[in-house]
């Protein structure tokens, strides 16, 4: 059927109007290229255009320009001067998104040009949209943050001369050095990426040496450990019943904050962080002011397993010791933990942790399902046991270690976190197999778990077996 007038009219209307917004767009493309023209009147009237909605210059005066210049670029130098050297702080509000507008009305101030020093320390941010605008910016302050990469636009401060990452969790991967060394950030001398746990190498700081030579680096360097920050390779090859052995697990803010809390010591003065050596020497010098250099030992007893549940258990433990690391049972040695004191480590996961992933197709999950099956009975004699002491616990574990020759290794187990029980069977004493746990600072807490099991609850605690 032929067209109404009015449905005519209608498609003319819609037809100029798609027609317009096309002319707006490449209008607004060609404003925006003029931005970054390198004649300054260009790039003032095209702002002008965009911004108040005036004309721009005929299109043969628009050259493309080759480095970009921003909008607080197009400024007067009056209102400039006028406005150079602000600083703003929006430290410790737990912000977790950055934009330009929120800074603008945070700090009050009539325009960010002249902004030369901003504080975004103690909050949530990862990123930071608009920051390449704030061209006149000296020094900025990211610690205790969220990022895990910097921002790339930081390659656009050119007179950024101290930046403060630290306590974040930057990685130095390929675009992290590119951004800071290729080529490094022209005015930067001041850069600190302490206490980020994947910028802790020798060879990352020798890297910053030669390539940032004008730049400051400092850096929390612990590998390989600096002369006397640990005694040891490792808990295994510690002697257990020093002090120093079981207090170096630590991470170093640990150590000082007990010096603080414990003995009323600070150990930073004046914004000096002392290595850990010191901070280790200092605290031990400490607990020796007490009079002792052992703690308090206090003794508690886990509850009896069924004596004849114990010796099956005991039994098809050593059926597995006589063949672990040989091919008859198909894997591989079992020392799968070779930082822990102990002549076998093995851990058996329970069917619910992979039998979902064994279906999508993963290694790991049917190698996990592979382990389970060969020590199967191993898994029901342990679960009997616990079920026989603490029901609701057996019915939601999902882990078992077993070992054999399990010996004193002070150590925090990162990946157990929860509540756990242990339980020591063998040719020994009563009372000489158990686990000590760190109870307080000045008391050590020891759990015998010959034939009995013992219950663990303190997380993230300082624990070793005997």
């Amino acid at each position: 059927a032929p067209l109404s007038a009015d449905e005519r009219e209608a498609r003319r209307n819609a037809k100029k109007k798609e027609k317009q917004d096309k002319k707006g767009a490449r209008e607004a493309t060609r404003l925006q290229n003029a931005l970054s023209d390198e004649c300054a009147d260009v790039r003032r009237a095209a702002a002008a255009a965009l911004y108040a909605n005036s004309c721009l210059p005929s299109a043969d005066m628009l050259v493309p320009a080759i480095h970009p210049i921003h909008e607080t670029s197009l400024r007067s130098d009056d209102e400039l001067s006028r406005e150079r050297g602000s600083h703003v702080a929006l430290r410790g509000l737990d912000l977790r998104e950055f934009s330009l507008p929120r800074l603008l009305e945070a700090s009050k101030l009539a325009s960010l040009a002249g902004l030369v020093s901003l504080d975004l320390s103690h909050n949530e941010l990862f990123e930071l949209p608009g920051l390449e605008s704030l061209v006149h910016l000296t020094e900025l302050d990211l610690s205790r943050n969220w990022f895990r990469a910097l921002p790339q636009t930081l390659r656009q401060l050119p007179k950024l001369i101290s930046l403060n990452a630290s306590k974040n969790f930057l990685r130095p991967n390929a675009q992290f050095l590119l951004i800071l060394t290729q080529p490094p950030l022209p005015a930067l001398r001041a850069l600190d990426l302490t206490f980020n746990k994947k910028c802790f190498t020798q060879s990352l700081a020798d890297l910053f040496a030669k390539e940032v030579p004008g730049t400051v680096v400092k850096l929390t360097i612990t590998f390989p450990s600096p002369p006397g920050a640990f005694v040891g390779d490792g808990a295994c090859s510690r002697d257990a019943t020093l002090l120093r052995s079981q207090l170096e697990p630590y991470p170093t803010l640990f150590l000082r904050r007990r010096l603080e809390t414990t003995f009323g010591v600070a150990p930073v003065q004046q914004g000096h962080e002392p290595p850990r050596a010191e901070v280790m020497q200092q605290l031990l010098g400490c607990y020796a002011a007490t009079g002792s250099d052992q703690r308090r030992l206090v003794y508690s007893n886990g509850t009896p397993v069924c004596s004849n549940l114990v010796a099956e258990i005991l039994a098809e433990m050593r059926a597995w010791a006589s063949v672990a690391g040989t091919n008859e049972r198909g894997h591989m040695n079992l020392q799968e933990r070779p930082s822990i004191n102990a002549e076998l480590y093995m851990i058996l996961r329970a069917p619910s942790e992979f039998e979902g992933k064994v279906a999508d197709g993963s290694a790991k999950a049917y190698a996990a399902k592979k382990k389970y099956e060969q020590n199967k009975r191993l898994w029901q004699l342990a679960s009997a046991a616990v079920e026989s002491v603490d029901p609701e616990f057996a019915a939601k574990f999902t882990a078992l270690a077993v070992t054999r020759g399990f010996k004193g290794s002070p150590h925090i187990d990162k990946t157990n976190i929860g509540p756990f029980y242990g339980l020591a069977m063998g040719d020994f004493e009563d009372g000489t197999g158990g686990i000590q746990v760190e109870y307080d600072p000045m008391t050590v807490a020891q759990v015998n778990t010959k034939n009995r099991l013992g219950c663990i609850t303190l997380q993230h605690t300082l624990q070793h077996t005997l």
